[in-house]
């Protein structure tokens, strides 16, 4: 299997790895193994440069595979980690301005579509810390239009993680025009059942936004169908607006090559992105080898049956959504703001943030049928 080269980052190390990812599935394991040992480092320190950081870090997940010492498969933000992997994610959305970004343009079109009704709900389908919703209540607090009451569902696996939100939530209402209220529930969206989805239907009364901002690449299931499934439940309740942003890369095969190639490239592509940051070289330490490590770990050296870091193309997005009932969002003027040197491309209901020709995370936003 050939891949094109065209813009890979550390073009040595990547050529060096696919080789010997290459004999693994050849089942020359002991040749691979001394060629992937290479590119380990005795330590790591802030002043490791990427290309040797990220060799080290996709060598050491490799050579789990070889030893048969698989990581078992946790989602990544319910462990517990000395720096958890949340506050990581928060530390590196001031590094990588793609991922603030996707908040901010999936916050405009759900302005777009709450603010038409005088009773919106929002289900949140990982609130995380609340810093997008805090943000969408600011948006819909300059512009309210309609709204004269908001509900919001707001759903996350990890219960001090979610009240966290939840609190977040009621520090800004004082400065809301409108009333809020909050139905928070500790539950992974691939588990809810049919009275969750009830539940959810009766409080939204006709008038529901849903939004999944870097969530749903840790969706689990059975075969490769669970997550189209999930979207076409999600579908079944006739949003005004689906907004999902997630990172766009393909971690999703089973192929370990392809595989191997397609987190090069998107990690290489984070790595320097976050090397232009005007981070700290601690920050920028702990996104690499702490956040974005931890999901390269995952990727390569977690059991296939449990990995948690499944990533898609946004190709492959695209089609779960339309196979899922989903119909492109009404175009909308949306703002996008970023440095010079990363790019945007906007069409019809979606999104595409790039840097150095590579998509890093695509926003979307889709309608339900009958919204």
């Amino acid at each position: 299997m050939t891949f094109s080269l065209r813009r890979m980052l550390y073009e040595d190390r990547y050529k060096l790895i696919l080789a010997a990812c290459q004999d693994i599935r050849r089942h020359r394991e002991q040749v691979a193994k001394t060629v992937i040992a290479s590119q380990l480092l005795e330590a790591l320190d802030v002043d490791v440069p990427s290309d040797a950081l990220l060799s080290h870090i996709v060598a050491e997940s490799l050579l789990r595979r070889i030893d048969r010492n698989l990581l078992s498969g946790r989602n990544l933000y319910l462990q517990a980690e000395k720096r958890p992997q949340i506050d990581l994610f928060t530390l590196l959305q001031r590094a990588i301005p793609a991922v603030p970004q996707g908040y901010a343009l999936a916050n405009q079109y759900l302005v777009h579509a709450m603010r038409q009704s005088t009773a919106p709900t929002l289900l949140e389908i990982g609130i995380g810390k609340g810093l997008q919703i805090v943000a969408l209540l600011r948006a819909l607090a300059r512009d309210p239009g309609k709204i004269e009451r908001i509900k919001v569902i707001a759903l996350d696996p990890n219960r001090s993680v979610l009240n966290e939100g939840v609190a977040a939530i009621d520090e800004v209402r004082a400065e809301l025009p409108f009333d809020i209220e909050i139905y928070p529930l500790v539950k992974l969206i691939e588990v809810c059942e049919d009275a969750d989805y009830a539940h959810f239907e009766a409080l939204a009364e006709g008038s529901l936004s849903i939004n999944a901002a870097y969530t749903l690449h840790h969706t689990t299931g059975p075969d490769s169908e669970s997550r189209t499934r999930l979207l076409r439940r999600l579908r079944a309740l006739k949003p005004r607006v689906f907004t999902l942003v997630e990172p766009s890369s393909d971690h999703d095969t089973e192929h370990l090559t392809r595989r191997m190639h397609h987190c090069w490239q998107h990690f290489a592509t984070v790595f320097d992105l976050v090397d232009r940051s005007d981070a700290s070289p601690d920050e920028k330490f702990a996104i690499k080898e702490g956040f974005f490590g931890r999901e390269v770990r995952d990727i390569l050296g977690t059991s296939d049956a449990f990995r948690c870091e499944r990533h898609e193309t946004l190709e492959s997005w695209l089609l779960r959504l339309k196979k899922s009932g989903f119909v492109a969002y009404p175009s909308i003027d949306v703002d996008v703001d970023l440095p010079e040197y990363c790019r945007s491309t906007v069409s019809s209901g979606l999104v595409r943030l790039s840097y150095r020709g590579v998509p890093i995370i695509a926003v979307f936003a889709f309608a339900g049928e009958g919204a």
